[in-house]
């Protein structure tokens, strides 16, 4: 349960949930002697993960016994005492470090139990051990916002005051930290505890999200939108081909082969920075525009299952389809989803996923309900009916019909009413 608060604003209005914790991202600006301050931290969490997963490795194949994360925080207090390189980080982050390991175990038996790929938990080396966390502001770091929450600065133990760079949309109290090395930049990710609120319109809108045409919108009057896919990856794909065959042949471990790992990362990080900002920009349109948004629910793994087959079962279109699957996954459409789906709650936007398995909406017609297998290269709907409309416009509005009418209100002029 939420509540909320209404506040007309124009033709808008704008809803404000209760206490729900959201994350706050910032630019940290070390000097030279911070920075390697913050190295040598990152080294001695990197130490204790690796250990910590080494320990509960070895005690499994010498006596079938489970380490708990309990017990390696009694470890650690052990190795705290004997050792002082461990005594200069904080406690508190250390067993954060711990909890990760332990969630990472425990997400890999969860995997086991469902039949999923494990994904054992891997030993990481410097370069792929992102960072560490605290606990609780005030115990290992403190953050002072600059006015408006604009910009602030970050005092770390055993590191000094860093200034940020950022802006968190919506005030709130600090409650966690995780600072965070990416493509050699250093960056101060934040949970706060905030009652964050976001304008809202007053229409309603079907959603099919699509490669081609990234998003297409049905709204109740009848008239369509198109979101046009960016094709973000397409547009860098060059540049990346060629950084990463320029990697592929330096030598492993030479200074060279760093300098071209770290080209190809900040080209990659440009595209994943600007896709971001490109579904950020969308989805907030779309809620500060509507009060309910019906969109079909989307396994993205079923989507994206590859088609090789096996060695007796060989798979069919196999290059074509690996490229459908790096396309799709270009467009983010989980992130996509998950931004539509909390920022239609801190709008009181009402969220509908149409169960795609049953309301078939690609191939049902929108005004006569006929249902009618089409392959993905029949980009038209034409129905015996007489409705002539493109594929993503008509599987639009089924969707936006069919939320409508399990909602209780009218359905679409001109379009059936789904019923369960």
């Amino acid at each position: 349960m939420y509540r909320a608060t209404h506040v007309t604003l124009r033709n808008r209005i704008i809803t404000s949930v209760g206490l729900v914790f959201r994350k706050v991202v910032y630019r940290m600006y070390p000097s030279r002697r911070q920075e390697a301050a913050l190295l040598e931290m990152l080294s001695i969490h990197q130490q204790i993960y690796n250990a910590a997963l080494e320990q509960r490795i070895t005690a499994w194949r010498l006596s079938r016994t489970r380490i708990t994360y309990v017990q390696q925080c009694a470890d650690l207090t052990e190795l705290r005492a004997a050792d002082e390189t461990f005594r200069r980080v904080n406690a508190q982050s250390e067993q954060v470090t711990l909890k990760r390991l332990d969630l990472a175990f425990a997400a890999f038996l969860r995997r086991c139990k469902q039949g999923e790929m494990p994904g054992f938990p891997r030993f990481r080396s410097i370069n792929r051990f992102s960072g560490w966390g605290y606990k609780s502001h005030g115990v290992g770091f403190r953050f002072v916002p600059g006015d408006g929450s604009i910009h602030g600065r970050l005092r770390i133990s055993g590191i000094g005051t860093i200034p940020l760079r950022g802006r968190a949309r919506t005030r709130g109290s600090i409650r966690t930290c995780e600072l965070k090395r990416k493509c050699e930049r250093w960056y101060a990710s934040f949970t706060i505890g905030c009652e964050p609120g976001r304008p809202r319109g007053s229409s309603s809108i079907g959603l099919d999200w699509g490669v081609e045409t990234f998003a297409t919108i049905a709204s109740e009057d009848g008239s369509f939108l198109r979101i046009e896919n960016a094709r973000l990856a397409e547009v860098a794909r060059a540049k990346l081909t060629t950084a990463q065959q320029v990697l592929a042949r330096k030598a492993r471990g030479s200074k060279s082969r760093m300098r071209a790992r770290r080209v190809a990362a900040l080209i990659q990080r440009a595209v994943a920075n600007r896709r971001r900002d490109f579904l950020h920009k969308e989805s907030a349109k779309l809620i500060a525009e509507s009060e309910l948004i019906a969109t079909e629910t989307l396994s993205i793994r079923n989507l994206t299952r590859a088609a090789r087959g096996t060695a007796e079962s060989p798979g069919r279109n196999v290059a074509q389809k690996a490229g459908l699957n790096r396309e799709i996954l270009a467009t983010a459409p989980r992130s996509f989803l998950d931004m539509l789906r909390y920022k239609a709650e801190e709008a009181g936007v009402k969220f509908v996923e149409v169960p795609t398995r049953i309301v078939k909406p690609s191939q049902t017609c929108s005004r006569c309900g006929r249902k009618r297998k089409k392959p993905l290269s029949e980009r038209q709907h034409v129905c015996g009916c007489g409705l002539f409309l493109s594929r993503d416009e008509n599987a639009a509005r089924v969707i936006l019909s069919w939320a409508l009418a399990h909602a209780g209100r009218e359905p679409i002029a001109g379009c059936l009413a789904h019923s369960a």
